[in-house]
């Protein structure tokens, strides 16, 4: 029987499965990855700090990592504001390769002692004092623990009984291309629109990439007459001038950027973490920092309960339900700040909610 077995490879499992071997456990690392292409994502210098705290792959200067310089971000202004690395205590953020960072955490959690099985966890029963797990491979585990680091669907914690409640319905439709030769700013760019907001920058690769936050009406008009997506892009004030010798050619597919939780983040014999207990709007810039964290708190929470400790269990939840309660109060000061386009639906709601 398996001590744990962690559902999900992505950098909070992987941080949860290398924490758990690390403590002596035997711990089964569960997961397909996906095979399509991840959104690249800013690491800030808080995660960095953490991941060496950990003794886990960092971003430095020899990696397929790039840092970034800093943000310019037109919000409640037309005009940019820009802030800058230097004044981060935590030092530089960096912009990742996303599949070359969670490919590091994984390889350095099986480095540390965790099996892989290369199948996603589909049914979870109990048995006794532990789980008998069913993978869709045909397969079946036994297990004292699951950690449900399933990502945003938290599939095993929902089966389970939890429910997973939501802030806002935000949908994120990305695309990527080639950057023109002359465009080397390795800064982040933020821009609010009258129907949402864009985020763009440089990938590590070279490529740029550029996504609109919207609504899922205006989401489901603009997949519907994919061309609206470059007009709306060229019709911003900054970005527009700025991307405009850019040649997106690949749309990513339309991806769920809402925040949600889960009603509860542990159960008998189960914990959550990363993604699957908490996601964050992006405008709030605590997705992966939180996901890392919580990774590593899963962990030793589940390692004292194995030993029949389940105070830090309790512990875990407070922490995360402070998390959200800092994550809500940032995100709607954030779009009360915004006041350009009062009437407009994507503003009018979140600033509704921040009102009431």
């Amino acid at each position: 029987m398996w001590d744990a077995v962690v559902a999900g490879a992505g950098p909070a499992g992987a941080v949860a499965a290398a924490g758990l071997v690390r403590a002596g456990r035997r711990v089964l690392l569960a997961d397909r990855p996906d095979a399509g292409c991840k959104i690249g994502e800013a690491l800030p210098g808080a995660a960095v700090r953490l991941l060496r705290a950990l003794e886990l792959p960092a971003p430095g200067p020899q990696g397929p990592h790039a840092p970034i310089a800093g943000t310019l971000s037109a919000w409640g202004s037309p005009d940019f504001i820009g802030t800058d690395t230097l004044r981060d205590p935590y030092g530089a953020a960096w912009r990742l390769d996303r599949r070359r960072f969670d490919a590091e955490l994984r390889a350095a959690a099986l480095a540390a002692g965790a099996t892989a099985l290369p199948a996603r966890l589909r049914e979870a029963n109990r048995d006794g004092d532990g789980w008998r797990l069913q993978f869709d491979d045909g397969s079946q585990e036994r297990a004292r623990w699951i950690v449900d680091a399933s990502g945003r669907s938290a599939r095993l914690a929902r089966k389970l009984g939890a429910k997973r409640w939501r802030d806002s319905r935000l949908i994120a439709l990305y695309r990527m291309g080639a950057a023109s030769a002359d465009f080397r700013d390795s800064r982040s760019f933020i821009e609010a629109a009258a129907d949402g907001w864009w985020y763009a920058a440089r990938l590590p690769s070279g490529a740029a990439i550029a996504g609109l936050h919207t609504d899922a009406a205006q989401a489901a008009r603009i997949k519907a007459e994919p061309q609206t997506w470059q007009a709306a892009l060229a019709a911003t004030r900054g970005l527009g001038p700025l991307f405009a010798a850019t040649c997106f050619t690949q749309a990513l597919p339309a991806a769920d950027a809402g925040g949600a939780r889960l009603s509860a983040f542990y159960g008998e014999g189960w914990i959550a973490c990363g993604d699957a207990a908490m996601s964050f709007d992006p405008i709030s810039g605590q997705g992966i920092f939180a996901a890392l964290h919580s990774g590593s708190a899963a962990a030793h929470a589940v390692h004292a309960a194995l030993d029949g400790e389940r105070a830090l269990l309790g512990a875990y939840a407070l922490r995360l339900e402070e998390v959200w309660s800092i994550y809500r109060a940032r995100r709607e000061t954030l779009y009360a700040s915004e006041q350009r386009w009062p009437a407009r639906p994507f503003w009018s709601r979140r600033q509704q909610a921040h009102a009431a």
